[in-house]
């Protein structure tokens, strides 16, 4: 394959040189479990008239029962699809080379664009030690240095902001073969997504009021549009997750299965964004300010942290103790995370 080198071209050229950098606007999510979720906090985060939308999403948990693992995640309603505030583009590869052969000049445009670009990229190009093939979110770009302004998860360990060269990023692209384009449920392709400051959303309490009494019962108050949602093995939902987590632990502690900490990041994230709520139903008046609610959320969050520190630590020790105090905690948690949104609910109902 021979790479293009066309952005070098729009450097020195300085006719055709309109923006030397460009970056849109990110800031570091409120939730940074899974990169769908990460990117789109980024993104709406610095919109204050998107949080009603965010407020009334993000409530039921699932599991999903995978081989060996346990797959954790929010449910799973496309973000980028259906979020109101998002303009969504989404691409075939050879749609995308047939509008630029050169795929850095497409981002490029793109971003000139007010987009900002979602794909999947083999990353050992630009982190050789230990890049695979993972998606990606570009933000921006600086002609000068080369490089795409770019968020993931797998630079740090963590979600982060980092800088890619044009050429690595270029072989990086095209190195993942269209069979093995594995977002979108195995479509693949590249999305391109900008904020839509013409949108709006209504906040319903009683849209949250049944997603809580979902969590509640473990009742997938989705299901009657689940042709809007991503195909999935059979799950649970709510505070069945963490029954289904307590019988992992029990495989973890006598090593049929091997400690994984991401359900532990969701659940943490989960608790953070019910917190985030809380205050934002207060400030709306759905609440009073002096509920109670706050601290009770703020113990379950608590327990949530110990949860998961504490299975980084078996990760390290391999002391069964400590799982047998992770049961322990996580059978707290159900016992005062039900009371919490039981009180909530009253709460709301009263209304």
């Amino acid at each position: 394959m021979k790479l293009n080198n066309s952005w070098d071209v729009m450097y020195i050229n300085e006719a055709r040189v309109k923006v030397i950098e460009k970056i849109l606007p990110m800031r570091y999510p409120t939730i940074t479990s899974w990169q769908w979720q990460a990117n789109t906090f980024a993104v709406l985060d610095n919109y204050p008239e998107t949080e009603p939308w965010m407020m009334s999403h993000f409530i039921q948990l699932q599991l999903t029962s995978n081989p060996g693992s346990s797959y954790v995640d929010f449910y799973r309603t496309p973000t980028f699809e259906f979020c109101p505030w998002l303009f969504h583009q989404h691409l075939k590869r050879e749609t995308v080379h047939y509008i630029n052969e050169d795929i850095c000049s497409f981002f490029i445009d793109a971003i000139d664009r007010d987009h900002y670009i979602y794909g999947l990229f083999d990353q050992a190009y630009f982190l050789p030690e230990h890049g695979v093939p993972h998606d990606l979110f570009i933000y921006g770009y600086d002609l000068r240095k080369k490089v795409f302004y770019v968020a993931d998860f797998t630079f740090t360990g963590k979600y982060s902001f980092a800088k890619v060269p044009f050429v690595e990023l270029e072989k990086a692209y095209y190195s993942i073969q269209r069979e093995h384009d594995w977002l979108y449920s195995g479509k693949g392709g590249v999305s391109l997504l900008s904020f839509d400051a013409r949108a709006n959303y209504d906040f319903r309490l009683a849209n949250v009021i049944e997603q809580l009494e979902g969590f509640l019962s473990g009742q997938n108050c989705f299901e009657k549009s689940r042709e809007l949602t991503y195909h999935t093995q059979p799950f649970v939902s709510g505070l069945e997750v963490y029954e289904k987590l307590i019988e992992d632990l029990g495989k973890i502690r006598v090593n049929e299965q091997l400690p994984d900490v991401r359900p532990f990041h969701v659940i943490c994230d989960h608790k953070t964004l019910m917190l985030r709520r809380i205050v934002f139903l207060e400030r709306r008046g759905y609440l009073e300010p002096d509920s109670g609610l706050v601290e009770r959320c703020r113990e379950v969050e608590n327990t949530a942290l110990v949860c998961r520190n504490l299975l980084i630590k078996y990760e390290i020790t391999q002391d069964s103790r400590i799982i047998d105090k992770m049961i322990s905690k996580l059978r707290q948690m159900i016992k005062n995370e039900r009371e919490f949104i039981e009180l909530l609910l009253s709460k709301l109902q009263q209304r």
